[in-house]
């Protein structure tokens, strides 16, 4: 299996469990966009994910990328940046639903960046999170700074019943 497949694979899966979740507000959302960026965007995807209104395709592609982009940039300034929710605006289409978790390569500061657009926005977040959490990419202190910026129930919900 490739790396692409696992990820869409995982992502589906993070969306199936989303709907149970009694914290999820749109259970019926069921796809979007995928936007990775491993070590500072050295290595890229940007994958479709699930079923969606495929008139909302632009969209989600759009957002999925912004938030992703736009969180890797302030982090770029400040390293404290983990979630797209600290510089949400909604009233410029700035959402929440991106991560992203720092780290030290040879000496020098990367990050690996999960966004996820086409839910809303906490579950969004949570599948980003899991996401990178499956891949070894984040851990519970993680998991505990990023539900304290965004108070995302979503989160905190989908971790335990994945525990």
């Amino acid at each position: 299996m490739t790396f692409i497949d696992k990820l869409k694979l995982t992502a589906n899966s993070y969306i199936e469990i989303s709907k149970d979740l009694i914290s999820n507000k749109n259970p019926e959302k069921q796809g979007g966009y995928l936007t990775v960026g491993l070590d500072g965007f050295l290595n890229k995807y940007v994958l479709e994910i699930g079923n969606y209104d495929i008139e909302k395709k632009e969209k989600y592609l759009r957002f999925s990328q912004e938030k992703a982009h736009r969180l890797y940039s302030d982090w770029l300034r400040d390293t404290d940046s983990i979630s797209s929710w600290q510089t949400r605006q909604i009233e410029i289409n700035r959402y929440g639903g991106a991560v992203l978790f720092g780290f030290l390569n040879n000496g020098i500061k990367s990050c690996n960046v999960f966004s996820f657009s086409g839910l809303n926005e906490h579950t969004d977040e949570a599948v980003s999170f899991m996401l990178a959490y499956t891949l070894n990419l984040a851990n519970s202190s993680d998991l505990e700074q990023i539900t304290r910026i965004s108070k995302n129930q979503v989160l905190e919900e989908m971790f335990k019943k994945c525990k």
